[in-house]
């Protein structure tokens, strides 16, 4: 089977199953009593970071090599680039091509997760220059406040959003079949959907790429990315041309949450977690265009332009490749 054909086979099966993921997800969190801004922050952020959990542990755990944990850093760090680079891009996108300039975003849930992103993720780059005795505290430390995080953005939901019930009908719905049921077999099949797309995309990628000797850091920070963030992203711009913007965003921005505390916990527990370089580089530029996302959403102040905006940041990081790498 043909590289081409692999890549165009993942992306249609990536582009299917985030439909689906989003359907059933918003009929879950209804089913739930959840209000949008956990759907979107936890349900489908959580369901559609497993991808590009498991390209980093992979990695460290079952490699043996330098290379490995360089593949490892560079999936930790690419997330988050990505997420708060293109991801924002492209919903200004979606906004602009709906002709709308400012989003409608339910007070406070997107400045919840971006303040949350910042902090642990400053704390987890700071930790990469501290002893080693202090790695694994913090690691804990980051863990323990994602728990707290998702806490509060459910205890938020629940008492200052009514569930709404989700505007289309589920679309593996079945005669008398329990719609629970039908909701919990679908968002597992869109799961499964968006994993084996995104593992095919990434196959496809990690060949083409070994044929230009790339390396394993700046193959793992770019291209794998690309694949494993594209159900957030779908998913967004699935949800911005249903007008539901608190979706499309926690989508996003929850993702960013689990990638900027859980998963670079795991790389501080498995690798030796020096940041130089290259590293430094990718996650400098990831929390600052989190910081320039927050500052503008301050007092709704949050418009298309910023969005657009943000994919200058991950443009300053290809240019800094193509010119010194």
């Amino acid at each position: 089977m043909s590289l081409l054909l692999i890549l165009v086979s993942g992306m249609v099966l990536i582009i299917l199953s985030a439909d689906y993921f989003t359907n059933g997800i918003e009929w879950l969190g209804f089913i739930l009593g959840l209000g949008e801004g956990a759907v979107g922050s936890l349900l489908a952020a959580l369901g559609t970071a497993l991808p590009e959990t498991l390209v980093p542990v992979m990695a460290i755990v079952f490699g043996a090599s330098q290379v490995s944990d360089a593949i490892g850093l560079g999936a930790i760090l690419g997330a988050p680039l990505m997420l708060a680079t293109l991801a924002f891009m492209i919903i200004g996108i979606g906004l602009w091509s709906h002709r709308r300039i400012t989003p409608r975003l339910r007070a406070g849930s997107l400045e919840r997760d971006l303040t949350f992103f910042v902090v642990s993720f400053g704390m987890a780059i700071s930790t990469g220059f501290l002893p080693a005795a202090w790695h694994r505290p913090l690691a804990c430390v980051l863990i323990l406040g994602y728990l707290v995080h998702a806490w509060t953005v459910v205890r938020h939901s629940r008492d200052a959003q009514k569930a709404l019930p989700p505007g289309d009908r589920l679309h593996m719905a079945i005669g008398s079949v329990p719609v629970w049921l039908m909701a919990w077999i679908q968002v597992a099949m869109a799961l499964s959907g968006m994993i084996l797309g995104a593992r095919f995309f990434v196959m496809a990628l990690d060949h083409a790429s070994a044929s230009l000797r790339i390396s394993g850091f700046f193959l793992s920070v770019i291209i794998t990315p690309i694949a494993t963030e594209l159900p957030e992203v779908l998913n967004s711009v699935i949800w911005i041309r249903r007008g539901k913007d608190t979706l499309a965003f926690g989508n996003v921005t929850g993702a960013m949450a689990f990638q900027a505390s859980v998963v670079p916990a795991m790389g501080i527990f498995l690798t030796p977690w020096r940041l130089t370089g290259w590293e430094l580089a990718a996650a400098g530029l990831a929390w600052a265009s989190a910081a320039w996302i927050l500052w503008r959403s301050h007092r709704h102040r949050l418009t298309r332009g910023p969005l657009l905006m943000a994919g200058l940041f991950y443009l300053t990081f290809i240019g800094l490749i193509l010119t010194w790498g």
